[in-house]
């Protein structure tokens, strides 16, 4: 078996070297991966099934009641003409900062309350309806595309590392990493002219106003969102388990131990756990940083790095999600791929750079304790998790709205300052 690694590191060394066959071999690959994943399935079943069961539970019980409600009110709020109200309101700030229509607000936000992959989603159908350009789809992808606090603060800091000042620095790292990362996009091809239906915003407000305003079937529209989010759902629930047999068929192929002994061949030293969490979580965050906080090190610098790269590079599975949305629009793919690489790169940065003013005080930054999900209480979870979710989105929603109200009004007084005197 060593002696066939080997021999795969070889041959694809072999075809990167040799270019001309190079495009044979991308041709050839996707076929490879899922002709191997079968046969490790067939010799493999029991942790096969195993996996895709762990997939299934995560799927239902946390995500299913977790993101649906986002979903269907995002839909409404979007198909009542609320988020370009809002959106319109707010531009003046969002235009300036990212070069983003005021919509990217609503989009930014639901994306870091709620998590991957709200904010993909949000994009695509913005794009859709031509609310945004190509060129904003693509800067708005670039950062809008987040982990929730719930996922940092709960599963990650307090639940696998058992440390509640963690989630505070990986929170404010994380979304550090997305604001600078939507500034630096904001000069991605300048010089193109976004999506700009009037430069005059009462105008613009106007006739978002009226459009508020209009008759609409509510029915057909509650009808439509129930639809396109449990189609939505039930997506995200085949990249869940799918990733999940992935990850248990690299697993069963012992590959860390070969890269581990590959390393140690050189003079290099890595602990089994890290290896395998960074590579795991490069396919998938969540078992990822749970390896990472199960290795020695876990209470270590570096590892809380490797952990906040992982997150806002968010792994290949979500990045299925999102491209999945993305695949109905123009938006280019590679360009987002490098943005969240980018991401996990910005992330990684900002925590090493605020580990010493966060980690080092003494003070309690969180005031409450994660609690593991006991299989007794699965349902009251479930509901739990929905029960959460609408508060969250309302409260999103209301803060949109003054928030939006207060950027129009500074635009105004704006205006009237360069105006002047009569």
């Amino acid at each position: 078996m060593n002696y066939l690694f080997y021999l795969i590191i070889f041959f694809i060394l072999y075809i990167i070297i040799k270019k001309k066959y190079l495009f044979r071999f991308k041709n050839l690959l996707y076929p490879f991966i899922f002709i191997v994943l079968i046969i490790l399935i067939v010799l493999y079943p029991k942790n096969s099934i195993d996996a895709a069961l762990r997939g299934i539970d995560v799927w239902f019980f946390t995500v299913l009641p977790s993101l649906l409600p986002f979903f269907i009110i995002s839909e409404i709020t979007i198909q009542l003409g609320f988020v370009n109200f809002i959106g319109t309101l707010i531009s003046p700030l969002m235009r300036p900062l990212f070069n983003i229509p005021g919509e990217g607000a609503f989009v930014f936000a639901m994306s870091i309350t709620s998590g991957y992959p709200v904010g993909a989603k949000l994009i695509s159908k913005l794009r859709l309806e031509n609310k945004i350009s190509q060129i904003e789809a693509q800067r708005l992808a670039s950062f809008a595309s987040t982990s929730g606090p719930l996922f940092i603060i709960g599963a990650v800091s307090i639940g696998m590392f058992n440390n509640e000042r963690l989630g505070f620095l990986l929170i404010l790292s994380h979304y550090l990493g997305s604001i600078t990362l939507g500034l630096i996009f904001r000069f991605f091809k300048y010089n193109v002219k976004g999506h700009q239906i009037s430069i005059d915003y009462k105008k613009n407000l106007k006739h978002s106003y009226n459009n508020l305003l209009k008759d609409k079937n509510i029915g057909n529209i509650m009808s439509d969102a129930m639809q396109d989010a449990m189609n939505t759902i039930l997506i995200i629930g085949g990249f869940i388990i799918f990733y999940s047999v992935v990850i248990e068929s690299l697993n069963s192929l012992n590959i860390v131990y070969y890269i581990m002994k590959s390393l140690e061949n050189i003079g290099v030293f890595i602990e089994e756990n890290i290896i395998k969490g960074f590579l795991f979580g490069i396919i998938e965050i969540t078992n990822g940083a749970k390896i990472l906080s199960q290795s020695i090190e876990s209470n270590s610098l570096h590892i809380y790095v490797l952990v906040s790269i992982l997150i806002g590079w968010s792994g290949i599975s979500i990045h299925s999600q999102a491209l999945s949305f993305f695949s109905k629009i123009d938006i280019n793919n590679k360009i987002y791929i490098f943005s969240k690489l980018m991401h996990g790169l910005l992330a990684g940065a900002f925590t090493l750079i605020l580990y010493n003013p966060i980690m080092t005080k003494s003070i309690s930054v969180f005031n409450y304790s994660y609690k593991i999900k006991n299989s007794s209480n699965y349902f009251r979870n479930f509901f739990d998790h929905i029960y959460i979710s609408f508060k969250i989105i309302l409260f999103i929603l209301f803060l949109l709205t003054i928030s939006s109200l207060i950027s129009s009004i500074l635009y105004n007084i704006y205006k009237a300052i360069l105006k002047g005197p009569k």
